[in-house]
């Protein structure tokens, strides 16, 4: 997706040195700021009545989806890139942690979407009515939460963490949904 390729790309600069006085992290900030969806609340608010929109859409002109993991994404970079508007990520963290699971997860588009027998209905064998919070797109909300406001958010990362704690494998590892 445009908006997680080029919030990657940015922060990949960024490491190598690149600062916010470069063009090219000047250009990325800029147009990631305009893609924040502001004024549509999506199919995230049936879980969410009172959350206000502050989250990005993997792709183009799909509003109604803004997606956690982009979202979280996006607010590292400009965050990392010292992009001076902050409201905008203001808004990010709100959304992000409103969609915090219950259990201390997060899933990609909903919060609390764990209704585990609607993959006993014949049609739906390939397991897609489901949006349960994943180890990997919780790792990264963890991430940037910690990054931006440890203090603030304090709370909702160590909700985070024994999320993170509880999905480990025997041998170590997570398993990642998103990649």
């Amino acid at each position: 997706s445009p908006i997680w390729d080029t919030s990657l790309n940015g922060l990949s600069l960024l490491e190598s040195g690149l600062t916010l006085n470069d063009n090219a992290i000047q250009k990325a900030c800029k147009w990631l700021g305009k893609k924040q969806i502001l004024k549509i609340k999506g199919d995230w608010i049936v879980n969410n009545k009172n959350l206000l929109p502050g989250g990005w859409a993997s792709q183009y002109k799909n509003d109604f989806y803004p997606d956690v993991d982009d979202t979280a994404v996006v607010a590292m970079f400009l965050d990392r890139a010292g992009y001076q508007n902050k409201k905008i990520l203001e808004k990010a963290c709100n959304w992000i942690v409103g969609m915090q699971s219950e259990n201390g997860g997060w899933g990609a588009f909903d919060k609390n979407n764990t209704f585990y027998y609607l993959n006993n209905i014949p049609f739906a064998d390939h397991g897609a009515l489901l949006d349960p919070p994943t180890a990997d797109v919780s790792a990264r909300c963890v991430s940037m939460l910690s990054q931006i406001d440890k203090k603030n958010y304090k709370n909702v990362i160590q909700k985070g963490v024994s999320f993170l704690k509880n999905k480990q494998e025997k041998d170590g590892s997570w398993y990642g949904s998103w990649g």
